[in-house]
């Protein structure tokens, strides 16, 4: 079969073509380290890579959460801490007027102390954190406390916010002010006292005293409840850790080149081209005499 002078022209012209696209695409490879630039270049592989990618966004958003959890809790665990001083001052005043040596005067003074104390434990159980009421519940733009004055009530009366650390798995964010400030029985024994130190009653102050310590342990039982939490926390973080590392790992291995591999494969690339060239300028040097020797 005879090839025409044309033909072989656009024969050598598609090879150049051919080569240069290859040296182009092995030079985007090498500066941009990756193996897969668009789907096309390999699309299993590229498709396994958008699904990393996206759990990869998912575990991200998962670690903020625990984040943002994590600091709701180290502030609740901070209020409860100061209700548990509140408290033991309130027991050490209890103690203090329930002897002999008390009299209507020093139990009036230790009254105002003790609606001091139940004006600062409304103040906590109203907190905020990041413009919602930290003990809010569901309803965290409500003031869960909405008087300062007995009988104190909370709005709302339940609900728990909760963060998701994973897929599937929620952890409480603190708890609400019910749960904390009249399950308790927190606010209702220091007003218990209160009126008590007012009516100048040693016995009804003697009885406060077990209700104190009553209300207390409630509140060391949500601090050990807000401790689980924060370890479910941190372990949660771990988990998101290592699997994002593995997930990051995976991607690389699909994704990225060996840079060593990148340079070899450019270089024969440029080789090819080369040679495109030198043979073309050689096939379109020939003259008609040469073709008819």
């Amino acid at each position: 079969m005879r090839v025409s002078t044309i033909g072989l022209a656009h024969q050598t012209l598609a090879g150049i073509q051919r080569a240069a696209s290859a040296l182009e695409e092995a030079t985007v490879r090498a500066q941009t380290g990756l193996r897969i630039g668009r789907p096309s270049d390999d699309p299993t592989g590229a498709s396994s890579v958008m699904m990393a990618s996206s759990t990869l966004r998912a575990l991200d958003q998962y670690g903020r959460n625990v984040n943002a959890a994590s600091a709701r809790l180290n502030m609740e665990e901070d209020v409860l801490a100061q209700v548990t001083n509140a408290l033991d001052r309130a027991k050490q005043l209890a103690m203090q007027e329930a002897n002999g040596t008390a009299n209507a005067t020093t139990r009036s003074v230790a009254k105002a102390e003790v609606d001091q104390l139940l004006a600062s434990i409304v103040q906590l159980a109203n907190t905020r954190h990041e413009g919602e009421y930290l003990f809010g519940g569901d309803q965290s733009t409500t003031p869960p406390i909405t008087q300062n004055t007995p009988p104190f009530t909370a709005t709302p009366a339940s609900g728990q916010r909760l963060a998701q650390v994973a897929e599937g798995q929620y952890v409480p964010v603190t708890h609400n002010a019910t749960d904390v400030f009249l399950t308790t029985n927190v606010l209702a024994t220091l007003e218990q006292l209160s009126t008590a130190l007012g009516a100048n009653d040693a016995t009804a102050i003697t009885a406060t005293i077990s209700s104190i310590d009553s209300a207390h342990g409630a509140v060391q039982n949500l601090i050990g409840e807000v401790g689980a939490r924060t370890l479910q926390l941190e372990a949660a973080s771990s988990n998101l850790q290592a699997l994002a590392s593995t997930l990051e790992a995976f991607k690389a291995n699909l994704q990225e080149l060996d840079l060593e591999e990148a340079v070899t494969h450019l270089v024969a690339r440029q080789n090819a081209y080369q040679a495109a060239l030198l043979t073309t300028s050689r096939v379109m040097s020939l003259s008609l005499a040469d073709y008819m020797r």
